[in-house]
């Protein structure tokens, strides 16, 4: 189990362990061979293939009539179509969840700073990546899809699949693609030595695969790749989400009919959750105890994009939910019944939850252990088990903030002006922070998790101005004009 220690990709970003006197081995998770390892593999690849389908099977197209009633065949054949008449009138309040965006932004950030500080704690901000997911759906939803959910007449084929994916291509694409030359040619004149095993400064196909979008689709292979062959993350490491998300966006117009036809939908988002909890575990379960390469199963399992639809599909449930008048998913959230004031409280209720969840996990992960491998197996469960099982508090939380308006201690921070302003750099911060830090790193020879305070500080205040100048003066103007 000591080898995925020698991971730096792992090790850097998100591992926080003391120094234990323990020389870590030579060599990394050795891969697998068809020839010696040929059930291990058919078992690899029937559990790949496998999640990949449960994901995908029911949002593939399907043969339908040109116009998807509430009683027509499609409708029944998914168990009857939702009542379209019963959806709400007027424009969901969203103004919240843009802050609450921001704080999610902020806990990813921050949780690679602090990986990187003398503390070298880790504070689990991979456990927000499934609010984005739920998020886009939500929103997505929302602002693509009420009127066709709205209207029994409507024709699916009506939907301008163009006009939306141009409009997610001009959202994702040029900062994805500015960010990522601007850290490759970074890495390329400096050195790569900072980003040894995560990505890589040389032109070979990683960049191929980078300028493609394809890094994180492949990256399952590496499990039968050598060391000097490994499919490594983008160049801009954090973009990996774009990447996952492009999924998302490829099949929502296919998920339209499905949407309109679930009439169990809250039924139906709990079997995503254990679905997507399911396959998330038994991949790094595979990975921790089978072939001895968690870091290997921890990216297949929470960056595959195939892996991680049913998160995307509850949020979008939920926004239909939603626009029936919905507010909750589980019963730690309010009635259909309760007024504004009851959802602020149970909005802060959930938040704060989530709050003390995290602080568990990191209390968790800093008991020590003498033991190296039983500390890799503690913390290695962790963070998976939190970042599987927290999206139905999402779910809640999302659907409370939609309905409280200024109402508790969390929308009213969410709805201030910092935070809405926070929220809406989000996406620039976000793909700037950690390869601003590990330029800073690159130039000064500085060792991660050797980096001082100041130095930390310094780079999160410039990473918020970063992300400020690229919103307004890269990221909004080429959206506007690739939007046309």
């Amino acid at each position: 189990m000591d080898s995925e220690f020698n991971s730096r990709a792992y090790e850097h970003l998100f591992q926080s362990l003391p120094d234990l006197g323990q020389e870590a081995p030579p060599l990394g998770p050795q891969p697998l061979s068809w020839e010696h390892d040929t059930a291990t593999s058919i078992c690899l690849v029937a559990i790949l293939s496998l999640t990949a389908a449960a994901n995908l099977i029911f949002f593939m197209p399907r043969a339908v009539s040109a116009r998807e009633g509430l009683n027509g065949t499609a409708g029944t054949a998914l168990n009857g179509a939702t009542a379209a008449s019963g959806l709400m009138k007027g424009r969901v309040d969203t103004l919240a969840l843009t802050g609450l965006r921001g704080f999610a932004a902020l806990h990813v950030a921050v949780g690679h700073y602090a990986s990187a500080s003398p503390l070298h704690v880790d504070l689990i901000g991979g456990a927000s990546m499934s609010f984005f997911y739920l998020l886009s759906g939500f929103v997505m939803t929302l602002g693509y899809a009420k009127d066709l959910l709205a209207d029994d007449s409507s024709n699916f084929r009506d939907f301008n699949k163009k006009r939306f994916w141009r409009n997610r291509f001009a959202r994702l694409f040029p900062m994805y693609m500015l960010t990522n030359v601007a850290i490759f040619l970074v890495m390329h004149y400096l050195g790569d030595n900072a980003m040894e095993g995560m990505s890589s400064g040389k032109f070979d196909m990683n960049l191929v695969f980078t300028i493609l979008g394809l890094n994180m689709w492949i990256y399952p292979l590496d499990a039968w790749l050598p060391q000097t062959q490994q499919i490594e993350l983008p160049s801009n490491l954090v973009t990996w989400t774009v990447q996952t998300m492009a999924v998302f966006y490829l099949i929502f117009p296919s998920m339209l009919p499905w949407l309109k036809a679930v009439r169990r939908r809250k039924l139906t988002v709990h079997l995503l959750f254990w679905l997507q909890a399911t396959t998330f575990m038994a991949i790094v379960c595979l990975g921790l105890f089978g072939i001895d390469n968690f870091n290997w199963a921890y990216w297949t399992a929470r960056a595959w994009p195939l892996s991680r639809v049913p998160v995307f599909a509850m949020g979008c449930l939920a926004a239909v939910e939603r626009l029936h008048g919905g507010g909750n998913f589980t019963p730690f959230c309010c009635r259909g019944d309760a007024q504004a004031g009851d959802y602020g409280r149970r909005a802060t209720i959930l938040g704060f939850s989530y709050i003390l969840l995290l602080a568990l996990a990191v209390g968790i992960n800093q008991v020590p252990l003498t033991d190296r491998y039983w500390m890799s197996v503690r913390e290695a469960m962790v963070r998976s088990s939190w970042e599987a099982f927290v999206p139905l508090l999402f779910i809640d939380l999302i659907l409370a903030l939609t309905h409280c308006g200024d109402s508790g201690i969390l929308a009213r921070a969410c709805r201030s002006k910092p935070m809405e302003w926070m929220g809406e750099i989000a996406m620039s911060f976000y793909m700037i922070h950690f390869g601003l830090l590990m330029t800073v790193l690159m130039g000064t020879k500085i060792g991660y998790a050797e980096v001082p305070w100041w130095l930390l500080f310094s780079c999160f205040a410039g990473a918020l101005l970063a992300g400020w100048l690229l919103t307004r003066f890269v990221e909004d103007p080429s959206r506007k004009c690739l939007r046309g």
